[in-house]
């Protein structure tokens, strides 16, 4: 078999994709995830420093997206490991939204900490 030959059949069987553009498209992904995580750290400290408070917005953002992510890995892959992933991420973006929708109605309080 030649070069040429295994490029292709592994084309093929990565649905005509490459091995090195199936490698960056899993490392970008990976970047993404991190730098949300860090991104909603960032926020979440500044957010505490200066209204002795963390605001549950961007953390509901980043579990929403973990979950339609392990969704998706889940549909293409059938992998039981990522439903079970996603369910946990989607569990706690519902929690999340709970907690954003009581402090829209003043049912939690915005700001204070608890003595």
């Amino acid at each position: 078999m030649t070069k040429e030959e295994i490029l292709e059949k592994s084309r093929q069987d990565n649905g005509g994709k490459d091995i090195e553009d199936l490698e960056i498209q899993k490392q970008a992904a990976m970047a993404g995830y991190f730098s949300s995580a860090g991104i909603c750290t960032l926020i979440s400290i500044i957010s505490f420093i200066f209204t002795k408070h963390v605001s549950v917005q961007c953390w509901m953002m980043f579990f929403g997206m973990l979950s339609v992510a392990f969704f998706t890995k889940y549909f293409k892959l059938k992998k039981i490991h990522e439903l079970l992933v996603a369910l946990c991420y989607l569990l706690i973006f519902i929690l999340l939204a709970i907690a954003f929708i009581f402090e829209l109605k003043g049912i939690m309080p915005v700001t204070g900490v608890a003595a």
